[in-house]
């Protein structure tokens, strides 16, 4: 944590890498403060190489907001830049293109596609990439990853030969097979048992540090939570840090 903290301290001369400002999201007919409200006014500054957790109940918001990040979904009001483009500004193009580069999503669900192998499933982010260049360094990247992860007896299985927690470590692979700046991960451990969950927590600090990927994650798991730099608290839509004992 010490050694997190320090990296921390260097990059927070930097600008951030993920910066929002007076954000807010309504869903209903007319996209406006008349509708129902699921963030308001949030700010949030991260810096590369930082890890942060966002904790809250059910219902209150927190996808919502990974989605914003991710450009997944849009704001309804304020300001969201990641990695120096203003998603708010970015037309359906630069959008898909921000997420294929930037980007890497887990989800508490892994979504593996059933008929592919585990090292087939790792590459398909690469699949959108035009042409086919790179792909022979990719799968030797993702063969090095997947022995990092414990994987690498797996490589030739199909997802349903696989216990829960070497799916999700599959996804987490597949999520960082195209070196993305920032890892969102939504509730990733919120399907695995106890033991199952503290190692993909674990890996998922580990692979902070070694890889330098920008971590945020949604998690209803304070021992994931306490592993991070950094805790936020979303409720009723307000977001505020967090304390942790």
């Amino acid at each position: 944590m010490q050694a997190l903290l320090g990296f921390s301290e260097a990059m927070s001369a930097k600008e951030p890498i993920i910066l929002l400002e007076q954000v807010s999201k309504y869903y209903g007919a007319t996209d406006s403060k008349d509708d129902n409200p699921v963030l308001t006014n949030v700010n949030l500054k991260v810096h590369e190489g930082e890890s942060m957790a966002i904790v809250g109940p059910s219902g209150s918001g927190k996808s919502t907001l990974l989605n914003i990040m991710g450009a997944l979904d849009t704001a309804s009001e304020g300001t969201v830049s990641i990695a120096g483009q203003c998603l708010s500004e970015a037309d359906q193009t630069a959008l898909s293109e921000f997420r294929r580069q930037t980007v890497g999503f887990v989800f508490q669900s892994h979504h593996l596609l059933p008929q592919l192998s585990v090292l087939e499933n790792i590459l398909v982010p690469l699949l959108a990439k035009p042409g086919a260049e790179g792909m022979a360094e990719a799968e030797e990247r993702g063969r090095s990853m997947l022995k990092r992860v414990g994987l690498s007896h797996r490589l030739n299985h199909k997802p349903a030969a696989l216990s829960g927690g070497e799916r999700q470590r599959t996804a987490v692979v597949r999520a960082l097979i195209h070196q993305p700046r920032i890892l969102l991960a939504d509730e990733p451990t919120g399907a695995l048992d106890k033991n199952a969950s503290m190692t993909l927590a674990k890996l998922l600090m580990e692979l902070n540090q070694e890889e330098g990927v920008t971590l945020i994650t949604v998690t209803h798991s304070m021992a994931l939570a306490q592993l991070t730099d950094t805790v936020m608290e979303l409720d009723d839509g307000y977001l505020q840090a967090c304390k942790v004992s």
